[in-house]
């Protein structure tokens, strides 16, 4: 089954939230716990990750907090999930530092190439401003509609 891992996931979100602020002042981490339900050690160690790939920054102090170190039209999810989970590879035998004894006959190989480079394609051309306006939208729906009706929102 291909899965997101959950550090993608939490680690995505935390990267929107940062990008959806309207202004660069941190954001305290326990604050985005709580916000995004992510478990404080959790996102501390996601954080820490990519703080060292210089996707985020940290202020410390009772007025610090988390923020983006870079403009979030500048940063693409495909960026975010090498950081936090290394290189896309849905097989083995995609040019991932394997070899693999099939690949001068796989009759499967031609549609997992093309599975990947979707995937890396519909990654590097999201970038966090699409997804924090996705996110702007969600938020102005749910406030219109307080009563919770599942309705889909479109993306632009």
């Amino acid at each position: 089954m291909f899965r997101i891992s959950r550090r993608l996931d939490y680690g995505l979100q935390l990267m929107i939230a940062l990008a959806a602020r309207d202004n660069d002042q941190p954001i305290p981490s326990a604050q985005l716990s709580d916000q995004l339900l992510i478990p404080l050690p959790f996102l501390h160690q996601i954080a820490h990750t990519l703080m060292q790939a210089g996707l985020i920054k940290a202020s410390p102090g009772p007025r610090g907090g988390l923020r983006l170190n870079h403009p979030p039209e500048t940063t693409s999810v495909l960026k975010i999930a090498e950081v936090l989970e290394g290189p896309i590879c849905v097989t083995p035998c995609l040019d991932c530092n394997e070899d693999c004894a099939r690949q001068s006959f796989c009759s499967a190989q031609f549609m997992w190439d093309d599975l990947q480079t979707k995937i890396v394609d519909l990654l590097e051309n999201t970038t966090l401003d699409m997804l924090a306006a996705q996110s702007l939208k969600i938020k102005q729906h749910n406030a219109e509609n307080p009563a919770g009706e599942k309705t889909q929102i479109p993306a632009d």
